[in-house]
């Protein structure tokens, strides 16, 4: 069976699913650095990283400007990103979050699938775009306050055992940016799943980028993940350099692409499924075996930040319609192909025609 077909005929089991979210919420700011104007309507931008590195690097010693556009603010964060792509296919959300105390911020107008439930101020991002990558500087002051006391003064026990109990798939996102996520996610574990109803559900978590954390964090997290598989399949999401931060902790020798290391990963963890997805491709590593998809490259993206958590909405919707873990790789890479092609997330059709781009791989 096609891709495309086999995801279409799953429609309306995917929308009939439910999907909780928690904890993060940010602002972001998308900034274009300028390289060159010729006047106050024309300008050229630094194309990549290494020239504005180039340009950074330049001024060491002395000093200079570099003008910055904002050309566009807007929602942020793993889970906002997340349950947003999901949203747009039909899937009925909840994301608890930080997105904006005692008021949520008019930023998160999420689609309207989903429920959002505001428990901290949100942080803020500052994203730089390029054609070959993105680097993000946050600020995190206030969404970093966060702890499982506050949280559960905003929002009880009783009222998140009821949110995530009605869930299909639990998601856990941005473990690594927020120091005191540790601390809540393992209080989730211990006083939420216990909780919850003996249904078939499933757990997804997406750390973020790790690479500020120190190895043994990394490691305590990746143990207290695989606990979660004591109550459901749990699944780790990583993106390349999420996965390389891996190897150099848990790996030997030099970097070998995605299979190696989600075995690696796998096995120290505990964790039922690892998912690794580099812009070119993803793979798995699961208890049934693994695979690896090569992916099709958006040769001109206009908009790459949260290319990799409509990833996650597209993996997620091949699991809420029960579809295989290739056919799981194709509808993420394939929601994240359009995400990042047109700037905003998309509907389910829009999805499910363009993952006429694998069928000839099936």
């Amino acid at each position: 069976m096609k891709y495309s077909k086999q995801f279409k005929e799953r429609k309306d089991l995917i929308r009939s699913k439910k999907v909780s979210i928690g904890f993060d919420g940010f602002i972001d700011y998308l900034i274009h650095p300028v390289k060159t104007r010729a006047d106050e309507n024309n300008c050229t931008y630094f194309p990549t990283i290494d020239q504005f590195g180039e340009k950074i690097t330049s001024l060491a010693g002395r000093s200079g400007n570099i003008e910055l556009i904002i050309s566009q603010t807007d929602f942020g964060g793993c889970g906002p990103h997340y349950a947003n792509g999901l949203a747009n296919m039909g899937v009925s959300c909840t994301c608890v979050g930080a997105l904006g105390y005692p008021e949520k911020s008019p930023v998160f107008a999420l689609n309207e699938n989903c429920k959002t439930i505001s428990i901290s101020e949100p942080g803020y991002s500052y994203l730089f775009e390029f054609e070959d990558g993105k680097i993000i500087m946050s600020d995190i002051e206030k969404i970093s306050r966060l702890r499982w006391d506050d949280l559960i003064e905003r929002i009880s026990i009783d009222e998140l055992v009821e949110i995530f109990d009605d869930a299909d798939i639990i998601t856990l996102v941005n473990w690594s940016y927020l120091v005191h996520f540790h601390e809540i996610y393992e209080k989730f574990l211990e006083l939420v799943m216990p909780r919850l109803s003996k249904r078939d559900r499933k757990v997804y978590i997406d750390i973020a980028d790790c690479a500020k954390r120190r190895p043994e964090e990394i490691k305590a997290a990746l143990k207290m993940f695989g606990k979660y598989s004591e109550y459901a399949p749990t699944y780790l999401g990583l993106n390349k350099s999420e996965a390389m931060v891996m190897h150099s902790i848990l790996g030997e020798g030099e970097y070998e692409g995605s299979l190696p290391i989600a075995r690696k990963i796998k096995e120290f963890s505990g964790i039922g499924t690892v998912v690794i997805h580099p812009v070119d491709s993803s793979a798995a590593v699961y208890d049934g075996g693994e695979v690896e998809v090569s992916g099709i490259l958006c040769e001109k993206p206009k908009k790459t930040t949260g290319g990799g958590d409509n990833f996650n909405s597209g993996f997620c919707a091949g699991l809420l319609g029960n579809l295989d873990i290739k056919s799981c790789l194709v509808s993420g890479m394939t929601t994240s192909y359009l995400y990042v092609k047109n700037g905003h997330c998309n509907s389910f059709e829009d999805i499910a025609n363009a993952m006429e781009m694998y069928d000839t791989l099936a």
